[in-house]
């Protein structure tokens, strides 16, 4: 299975830069449409401190993502100019060089401009511009990219997969951290209540995205089921889509504490089962970088 997907230094660089992305998108996620929902219009200290959160989380993923798409560019450099590893051969990736570079500098030019956008509340547009980058890259160095059939469906539904797992596992991540933070306050349940239905719109919509277009992602790197599909790549994706399954009932059970659960259960017990949705959540991105480099079609 390693083999298969390139070797444990390409899938540990792949999780890299889908956790920094997924992270980034995140961050901007939750800045722009949790963040107004849950400090509301009268409680600037709130929002600020949200939006400090947000901010650290973006330097971070955006810092990660640059770090991770270096490794991956020198690892191809170094194997040749024009030579591409098993892994990338297997799902004919073109020219990931030039993808590779342009992620780096989006993700050094979002960061840049973070870093030093001063006391400004808002994110820079070239911020926001860089990100966007980030989200129509990725599947230009995987098996969207290389579709022989159907490769422009292909590749607007691998970004619509990356942009929703962003506003959700990101969201997410960014909610779970808040929550640790303001957990023991006197306040500390009800704010987390605010902060858990802030986010639950975007998880409605965000997760169902997510399964449908990893669906159609199977089909359409897979076809009819039977017979063709390597048996690695269809058994991983399994194991992704149970993941994701669940994850999303843990975050069912969040919207109904909410709303109601959270006036009895503990905070405490409210934020470990926050970290139990991310670590299933980051278990998805494990299975995801495996999968990416992994040939769907048995030879």
């Amino acid at each position: 299975m390693v083999d298969a997907a390139g070797g444990w230094f390409e899938i540990a660089a792949r999780f890299g830069f889908l956790t920094g992305t997924t992270t980034a998108l995140g961050a901007w996620v939750f800045r722009r449409f949790v963040v107004p929902r849950a400090a509301g219009s009268s409680d600037a200290t709130v929002a600020d401190a949200l939006r400090h959160l947000a901010d650290r989380a973006a330097v971070f993923g955006l810092a990660l993502l640059a770090l991770s798409a270096s490794a991956r560019l020198t690892a191809w450099l170094a194997s040749g100019a024009t030579a591409v590893s098993s892994a990338a051969s297997a799902v004919g990736v073109i020219d990931p060089p030039r993808v590779l570079m342009l992620q780096i500098a989006a993700a050094l030019v979002a960061l840049s401009a973070l870093l030093t956008r001063g006391a400004s509340r808002a994110w820079p547009a070239i911020t926001e511009g860089a990100l966007v980058v980030l989200a129509v890259t990725p599947p230009f160095l995987a098996h969207a990219g290389s579709a022989a059939e159907w490769r422009a469906v292909a590749v607007a539904v691998d970004i619509t997969h990356l942009v929703a797992a962003g506003a959700w596992v990101g969201a997410l991540a960014l909610v779970t951290w808040a929550a640790a933070l303001v957990r023991r306050e006197a306040e500390g349940p009800a704010r987390m209540a605010t902060l858990i239905a802030a986010f639950h719109p975007i998880a409605v919509i965000a997760a169902p995205t997510v399964f449908a277009t990893g669906l159609l992602t199977a089909w359409l790197r897979m076809g009819v089921p039977e017979g063709i599909a390597a048996p690695t790549y269809s058994g991983l994706f399994v194991a992704k889509l149970l993941l994701v399954g669940a994850t999303g009932y843990i975050g069912i059970g969040h919207s109904k504490i909410a709303t109601k659960r959270l006036k009895t259960v503990p905070a405490d017990a409210t934020w470990r089962s926050l970290l139990l949705e991310c670590a299933f959540a980051v278990a998805v991105l494990v299975v995801t970088a495996v999968l990416v480099g992994t040939a769907p079609i048995a030879e």
